[in-house]
């Protein structure tokens, strides 16, 4: 059902990514904080090979009881067989063609990640997919020192946001967010550095 939901809605993230509105600094903008008590993730970079015409995934994972396990997801990234468009040197994918894409948590105190290739764009009829599980978040959001109706209010504005480069403002990509599971999707279509931020 959740699937489904997201799919239905990939029409309505498109149209509601704000990237024609004013970017916002980067002073400005408030990037979610894992909760002090979050586990550490196994590992904070890893890197897969997406294919035409091959749908492939990557995840990152939180440590479970014992550091050698596999705890609970933290994110999933989704390359469809048909979401390849154009490689970093603006050239198009042609059938069989591949290319390694890495994804590296740029601060693991906080939900912030780099991907890369900078410059891969993926389809807009059939994007690659982001979903990051938040329940380990700091839920303080406004770090006054308690969780309350404040922070209530934030939870409903996260969104997942990208920048380009680390010197230029940030735009709200438009995501689908499941608060009762504690879990934002949003479809992508280029590579850059993204956030859950408010």
């Amino acid at each position: 059902m959740r699937r489904l939901l997201l799919i239905c809605s990939a029409a309505a993230l498109l149209s509601c990514s704000d990237s024609a509105a004013p970017g916002v600094p980067n002073a400005d903008l408030h990037i979610v904080r894992q909760s002090p008590a979050a586990p550490p993730l196994v590992v904070t970079r890893d890197s897969f090979w997406a294919k035409v015409g091959d749908g492939r995934e990557l995840h990152l994972n939180y440590q479970g009881a014992n550091p050698a396990d596999t705890g609970e997801e933290f994110l999933r990234f989704e390359v469809p067989g048909d979401a390849l468009l154009r490689k970093p040197d603006g050239s198009a994918f042609q059938p069989g063609d591949s290319i390694l894409i890495t994804i590296t948590v740029v601060d693991s105190s906080k939900f912030l990640f780099q991907f890369e290739p900078a410059g891969l764009q993926f389809s807009p009829d059939h994007p690659a997919r982001l979903k990051i599980e938040y329940f380990h978040a700091d839920h303080d959001f406004n770090e006054d020192g308690v969780e309350d109706a404040a922070d209530s209010t934030i939870a409903q504005a996260l969104d997942v946001w990208r920048r380009e480069a680390p010197t230029v403002d940030w735009f709200r990509v438009g995501s689908v967010k499941f608060e009762e599971l504690q879990e934002i999707d949003a479809n992508i279509l280029s590579f850059t550095e993204y956030a859950i931020a408010w």
